[in-house]
């Protein structure tokens, strides 16, 4: 994407398209490049520049459960499946 004089990247995480300052696309005074990435891609909407796949990086952004954590409750639950020793 071509950025115009006085834009800034925009402040969707892992998207490569630019933002002009003026955008109409803002959240939290930070200015986004399309109302998907605004919006933080809901349903999965797509960035609207084909190049930028940057929805797919907030799908797994919205599961909520970070790698520590998922990590932690293999821990804790393991060994669930082993037979009790006599």
């Amino acid at each position: 994407m071509v950025s115009p004089v006085g834009s800034q990247r925009c402040a969707c995480p892992k998207c490569t398209c630019d933002a002009a300052p003026e955008s109409k696309f803002t959240r939290n005074d930070e200015a986004y490049c399309s109302l998907a990435c605004a919006d933080q891609h809901p349903a999965g909407a797509p960035c609207p520049d084909a190049a930028c796949h940057c929805e797919e990086v907030s799908q797994e952004q919205q599961t909520g459960v970070s790698e520590p954590q998922l990590d932690e409750a293999v821990e804790e639950t393991f060994p669930a499946s082993d037979p009790i020793s006599p």
